[in-house]
């Protein structure tokens, strides 16, 4: 069995109004009531039998709320006052575990589609971290998608990885067909990802290290031991550099949620998502994402509405890279907002 860690972190701002600072996309139950949170933690029950979750202090709360209600087991709950990144995340994990014990570390916001593919996936996984492995998923690209990380591959080996492309390079690697989007999720034993860490960011380890003692011998986090650990991906940090490193390519049915069209898509999909308190007359293909008042729509198409107390989004789908324009726009015009 493994443990899996759950990254709690992330402000979903591409996701606002929907999504704000007191619920972050992770926490919002959109899905049949359930929240990507309690998804992700449900998927993954059958392949472990704990649970660590990395979290914001401001957050804490809800986060424990919802887990024991999707059925957590041997909930543990790490507050971090402040966010230093994934290294900094996943090494605290790592050094509050056992040394042998696999953890399997996935964010808390992605949505899989296709729950047979994935526990192949993360069986693939288990069997080659227990072989000392540090192991990442790697998704088949289905189109040159720009905003995610890639990873050149042959079996399981990673040639290398390579960072957010441009349109014409994530063409080409689409053609190739030898790279796979990077998932972030990973799968290794507690005590390899240390030696890693101490071997290519000793002052991720030193300062991690220090923090791990801190939380457990006071149950928690202080500010300052947080902000001495340097903020970076577990990519950049390691993954880029270790000759430990494996990839399991998978064609599981995946999605980060990261945009209202993907959001859209996924309800649509996966959820039969039918809104009550919307009217359409004469329009089409148009989402209406909120239940607050009713909203009609009248000779339309192509729309995303979305319906908070807060604030009303009309959106023209294939426009949701802009909500983070909007946001900035927000965040200096309208703070109280977000």
């Amino acid at each position: 069995m493994m443990q899996h860690i759950i990254l709690c972190g992330g402000s979903g701002t591409r996701l606002w109004p929907l999504s704000n600072r007191q619920t972050p996309k992770q926490l919002l139950p959109l899905f049949e009531g359930r929240s990507l949170l309690q998804l992700a933690c449900q998927r993954n029950q059958a392949a472990c039998d704990s649970v660590l979750a990395i979290v914001s202090e401001q957050h804490a709360n809800m986060v424990e709320e919802q887990l024991l209600e999707a059925g957590a087991e041997n909930l543990r709950m790490l507050a971090e006052p402040v966010g230093r990144n994934t290294a900094a995340a996943i090494a605290l994990a790592a050094f509050v575990s056992a040394p042998e014990t696999i953890l399997l570390i996935t964010p808390a916001d992605h949505l899989i589609g296709t729950p047979d593919i994935y526990a192949q996936t993360i069986e693939t996984a288990q069997l080659l971290a227990a072989g000392n492995s540090l192991v990442t998923i790697g998704l088949q690209p289905t189109y040159p998608e720009t905003g995610f990380g890639y990873i050149q591959y042959s079996g399981h080996d990673v040639i290398r990885f390579v960072e957010k492309p441009d349109a014409k390079n994530a063409s080409l690697m689409l053609q190739s067909g030898d790279f796979l989007w990077n998932s972030g999720i990973f799968c290794c034993k507690a005590g390899i990802l240390l030696q890693e860490l101490k071997q290519h960011a000793p002052e991720i380890y030193k300062a991690a290290g220090e923090a791990a003692d801190e939380w457990l011998s006071k149950g928690q986090l202080s500010k300052a031991s947080m902000e001495a650990i340097p903020s970076t991906s577990i990519d950049y940090a390691v993954a880029e550099k270790s000759n430990r490193v494996k990839v399991v390519p998978s064609t599981m049915d995946w999605s980060d949620v990261g945009s209202y069209e993907a959001l859209a898509e996924a309800l649509v999909q996966h959820y039969s998502y039918h809104n009550h308190q919307a009217v359409s007359i004469e329009s089409g293909n148009n989402m209406v994402i909120g239940k607050e008042k009713l909203v009609a729509l009248v000779g339309v198409e192509n729309l995303v509405v979305v319906n908070t107390p807060e604030a009303l989004l009309i959106m023209k789908k294939g426009k949701g890279q802009e909500i983070k324009q909007l946001h900035q726009w927000v965040k200096e015009n309208r703070p109280e907002l977000l």
